[in-house]
């Protein structure tokens, strides 16, 4: 979960410096705050589906979830959540191989990960060429491989994706709140 703290020293310098009034300044900073989670998110769901070799974002989008906390005094707080549980191997670009020995492993570019008690199969839910596990010793149930994707997905949001986000922010709420100030004041 990305946290970031925002000065109200700042906001202040910002609001004299334009000659905003309390209200623009906390209509500016909560939707600054919402469209700094969704640039995030946007980021984070094109970047990690590269990084982690995945073959659609859509994997990675349905696993950020924004949460919106509205607070007593307008001034809204927003968690970005990242879901970085162990993807199946059917989301993955890359070739699946039977082993001799008995077992499958998968290459691409998420690396190397063997199965010793897998094989190769199709997926029920994507149609796709998977490994597949049994889950006991008997013959069913079976299920669908798994990758770890965390550690390498937190030193991506951590190295790409964190320091970006006080630009972000700033970018955002200055160009709002300068528009509310002239524009919005000019019609009134």
């Amino acid at each position: 979960m990305l946290d970031f703290d925002i000065e109200a020293d700042d906001l202040e310098r910002v609001s004299k410096e334009l000659g905003a009034t309390t209200k623009e300044i906390r209509t500016s900073y909560n939707r600054a705050l919402t469209r700094t989670a969704a640039t995030l998110r946007k980021l984070s769901s094109k970047g990690l589906q590269s990084h982690l070799g995945l073959a659609r974002a859509a994997a990675v989008r349905r696993r950020l979830k924004t949460l919106r906390i509205k607070r007593q005094g307008g001034m809204n707080e927003v968690r970005l959540w990242y879901g970085l549980n162990d993807l199946p191997v059917s989301e993955f670009k890359g070739r699946i191989t039977a082993s001799r020995t008995g077992g499958a492993s998968y290459s691409g570019p998420a690396g190397t990960e063997s199965f010793p008690k897998g094989w190769g199969g199709t997926s029920r839910f994507a149609r796709k060429r998977t490994i597949l596990e049994r889950v006991r010793e008997s013959r069913l149930p079976i299920r669908e491989a798994q990758m770890p994707v965390k550690d390498r997905a937190d030193v991506f949001v951590e190295d790409e994706i964190f320091w970006k986000l006080n630009e972000i922010f700033w970018r955002h709420f200055r160009t709002d709140l300068e528009r509310r100030v002239n524009y919005l004041r000019a019609e009134a």
